[in-house]
Parts: C-alpha cells; structure tokens; sequence
C-alpha cells in the first residue's frame, strides 16, 4: 500500500486552528473571522491578525493631524499670495 500524503478539506487559522476565512491584510497569515480585527486604513478597512494588530502602534486622532497640517498649511500659501482678508 502506498503512503498518501495528508491533504485537508480546508485550511486552517494559524492561531486557533478553527477553518479559516482569509488572510491578514499585512502579514498574509491564514485567519478565522475571530482571529482578526477589522481596522482603517487609508480608503478601506482591512482584516488584520492579532498579533500585527499589537506591533503597530495605535494613530488615534492622525486624520485629524492631516486636516489641520492641510489647512495651516492653505493659510501660510495664501498669506504668501497676498491674499488678506476683508474688513
């Protein structure tokens, strides 16, 4: 009799070993839906693993950041065109 090779009927969460659902949007480990956490990224949320979820630092309030550099940074331009405001 020859030996067969184990093939499984699905694959597996690399964390709980439960079927899983897909892989993780930054390390492509195989996860089950209760294995990742659903996280914003730049236009979209993405899946992501537990574990890359604790290495990346939390950016709360970073959009905020954005729109305010934004808009300083119109203010500064249009100071420097010579617009100013009217009384």
């Amino acid at each position: 009799m020859q030996e067969q090779p184990f093939q499984p009927e699905h694959e597996y969460c690399v964390y709980c070993h439960a079927p899983a659902a897909g892989l993780c949007a930054d390390c492509g480990a195989l996860c089950c839906a209760d294995c990742v956490e659903l996280v914003m990224r730049f236009t979209s949320r993405r899946a992501v693993c537990a574990t890359c979820v604790a290495a990346t630092p939390t950016r709360r309030g970073a959009g905020w950041r954005w729109v305010a550099a934004g808009v300083a940074l119109l203010g500064i331009a249009l100071l420097a065109w010579g617009w100013t405001p009217s009384p």
